[in-house]
């Protein structure tokens, strides 16, 4: 077991003790010993052989037991038996806003409800009337939210999914198994229903992938034809594909790319008389021996192309790419980062840790962004609270060396299309986000005049995740895109790529249009805590499956140059 199965399980007891109504000191000592080890740089099993587990702050002696049964034993009985006691669909039930462990459980107790089907019949048939905690404006606004949750049943995140991902390809391959991530997990879509591996070996391997899947918690094995299906009810459905070692590289190829980039390169191998199948490379009758992917591309006279490129767009197969691909924005190159909070609004680490913590990194700048006044539901800045962390930053300035940060704002597009402060404070920063957290309801045309008027500021720099959108959360708000990037650019101000996996905020299909207008990007992880930092890593795959180039992304600028590009507009 890694770390990371571990942290999940004892997260899962602090929820089932909490909706139990159990020692509620109990449920914090199994979220304390979660967060512990989830900063640990050495694997738990190390600790527990060496004797140095009880070491690890929150790890008592009833826990130590619980982690010593789990990772030695492979024991998980105490861990099923609380889960048992709780209602199977509780986990999607605390996806719908408002709804809490609190609240499920009067829920339960009350109405018998354990799954967000019996929840929506319930509110549907007029139970919920007079039930403590549910007022009638919450039972009104209930059922859209209910209906959101289920239009999105059976999606996940991509930085679920790739965890997920990574923690199953690790069990393979501590018993020596080889295999590879594909299918849209691989391709980097930012939602994902299934994640696909690719086992090389025969068929006698598919007993040790079942009991690979089988040795985690609340994992369902099954065969499905010539794959083998773990389905587990809080992660995505892994679906096992074995394929013999001269067929391997062939079926990574079709297996990762969407289908219409399949096809499009199929057609292209039809024109030179190659068949381009599962079982392998056909030239003729003559087999093709293939050793990595870019033989593929290289045979048949195209550029490799990336996993995350593959979508099946018309570049894709063109000369353009062959320009594009050598120039796509790589996290190495990266010599900035931008919309970083610290505990001077919602953020949860102090500004010189996330200042440290990003030149540990290797940043040569930091942008710092707190939120403006006008959020007060996350501790906006007030021009009081503005000018002491102005005194800080130039503190930090002088003495840490090797980053230059950067005096930043998010503030708030007001509903008027005006920004939080007024010019005289605006122009006091280096750099200005601008972005929207209220009055998401307004029609099209209002809400795109909004925006554009925030964008013709002369102080905004930066449009902040231009759609508002959360991903299985909350569409994007009715807004005229296209117009929007048009004016970003004819305005010189950068858009945003939001790195946050719940956001990938500016879509990727949406770059190449915006940077063929001249205009730039700008990837932020809007990281709250130092282990954000790490969100750039899903906007840099996302920027590159956009097609967007380091000459079009300001992360890319010295830090000599970046202020003056602010103040400019980076023309």
């Amino acid at each position: 077991m890694d770390n990371a199965q571990i942290v999940e399980i004892l997260l899962g007891m602090a929820s089932a003790v909490e909706f139990l109504e159990d020692n509620p000191f109990k449920a914090k000592a199994y979220q304390k010993a979660a967060q512990s080890i989830s900063e640990l740089e050495v694997p738990i099993e190390d600790l527990i052989d060496s004797g140095e587990i009880n070491q690890v702050e929150g790890v008592g002696q009833a826990i130590e037991a619980h982690l010593k049964a789990w990772v030695k034993d492979h024991d998980f009985s105490v861990f099923e038996q609380l889960r048992a006691k709780i209602p199977l669909g509780i986990e999607e039930m605390l996806k719908v806003q408002s709804l809490g462990i609190k609240k499920l459980r009067t829920l339960h107790k009350e109405l018998g409800i354990a799954t967000l089907d019996e929840l929506l019949s319930a509110l549907e048939q007029g139970r919920l009337s007079g039930v403590k905690g549910f007022s009638e404006k919450s039972i009104s606004k209930l059922k859209d939210s209910i209906q959101t949750v289920m239009h999105y049943r059976g999606w996940h995140l991509l930085d679920a999914a790739w965890n997920w991902a990574g923690t199953i390809t690790s069990l393979f391959q501590q018993t020596g198994l080889k295999v590879e991530v594909t299918g849209s997990c691989r391709r980097i879509v930012e939602t994902i229903d299934i994640v696909d591996l690719l086992v090389q070996g025969t068929e006698n391997v598919a007993d040790k992938i079942r009991q690979c899947l089988g040795s985690i918690p609340e994992m369902q094995v099954r065969r499905e034809g010539p794959t083998i299906v773990g389905k587990h009810p809080a992660k995505p459905p892994v679906k096992v594909l074995i394929v013999p070692e001269s067929a391997f590289i062939p079926a990574l190829f079709i297996t990762t790319g969407s289908d219409a980039h399949v096809d499009r390169v199929r057609k292209i191998a039809a024109s030179q008389s190659i068949r381009i199948g599962m079982e392998g490379l056909v030239e003729g009758s003559q087999p093709i021996p293939i050793g990595e992917e870019a033989e593929i591309y290289r045979m048949l006279g195209m550029p490799y192309l990336p996993p995350e490129v593959r979508e099946g767009r018309d570049i894709e197969t063109s000369q353009a790419m062959m320009d594009i691909l050598p120039r796509l924005v790589s996290a190495a190159e990266l010599l900035g980062t931008i919309h970083i909070h610290t505990t001077y609004s919602d953020g949860k680490a102090l500004l010189e840790d996330m200042v440290l913590a990003a030149r540990e990194q290797g940043y040569a700048w930091i942008g710092i962004s707190d939120h403006s006044k006008s959020a007060y539901y996350a501790g906006g800045l007030s021009i009081k609270d503005l000018a002491q962390q102005f005194m800080e930053i130039d503190r930090l300035n002088d003495t840490h060396e090797g980053i230059t940060i950067l005096k930043g704002i998010e503030t708030d597009i007001l509903s008027d299309g005006s920004l939080d402060y007024p010019p005289e404070v605006l122009k006091q920063f280096d750099f200005v986000i601008a972005s929207i957290h209220s009055r998401m309801d307004m029609d099209r045309a209002s809400m795109t005049e909004r925006i554009i008027k925030a964008l013709r500021n002369p102080h905004t720099s930066i449009l902040g995740h231009p759609t508002g959108r959360l991903l299985l959360s909350r569409p994007q708000y009715e807004v005229d895109m296209e117009a929007v990037l048009e004016e970003a650019a004819r305005n010189s101000v950068a858009v945003e790529l939001n790195a946050n996996p719940m956001r990938l905020d500016i879509d990727w299909r949406l770059i190449p249009g915006f940077v063929s207008m001249g205009g730039r990007i700008i990837i932020g992880p809007d990281a709250h805590t130092v282990a954000g930092l790490d969100d750039v890593v899903y906007g840099i795959a996302t920027a590159r499956k956009g097609l967007l180039t380091r000459d079009a992304c300001l992360n890319m600028l010295q830090s000599s140059h970046i202020k003056e590009v602010f103040t400019s507009r980076w023309k």
